[in-house]
């Protein structure tokens, strides 16, 4: 017996089909969310910066490539195959080179300069799926 699930979004409807109603009734933990929004579901940071459609909920993966500590908060920058996104969270910052997924806001900042539109795509973290540590230089 499979059970559909339907997770609605600004201008888009994907459906996900569940292996099991226990699943559902277990609650959706962040591991039962990473079941459900891993690799094969995790939104490509290209769409989410080509889109723009702010105030969704995405769910994206990739590698950390920089990271942007400030006072109590911090930025990384995430990049997946389609391209890179900075992410501002409240918690502590994963390290470069790590591997993440998360759950997150998409934001716009608006940078207006001589007439053109030069704003800035971001993500606000709302949670941290997983977090695979960096492989350890020898």
């Amino acid at each position: 017996m499979s059970l559909r699930l339907i997770a609605i979004g600004p201008g888009k409807t994907r459906v996900l089909a569940l292996a099991s109603l226990s699943l559902l009734l277990g609650g959706l933990t962040a591991g039962a969310q990473m079941a459900l929004f891993g690799a094969s579901g995790a939104t490509d940071i290209g769409e989410i910066q080509q889109k723009r459609e702010v105030n969704s909920t995405v769910y994206v993966q990739g590698k950390v490539e920089k990271r942007a500590p400030f006072l109590g908060a911090g930025a990384y920058q995430l990049q997946d195959a389609t391209g890179s996104i900075w992410v501002i969270t409240n918690k502590t910052l994963p390290n470069q080179g790590d591997e993440v997924s998360i759950k997150g806001s998409v934001n716009y900042e608006s940078i207006p300069v001589a007439g053109l539109e030069i704003g800035e795509v971001y993500i606000k973290e709302q949670e941290q799926l997983q977090r695979k540590p960096a492989p350890k230089s020898p």
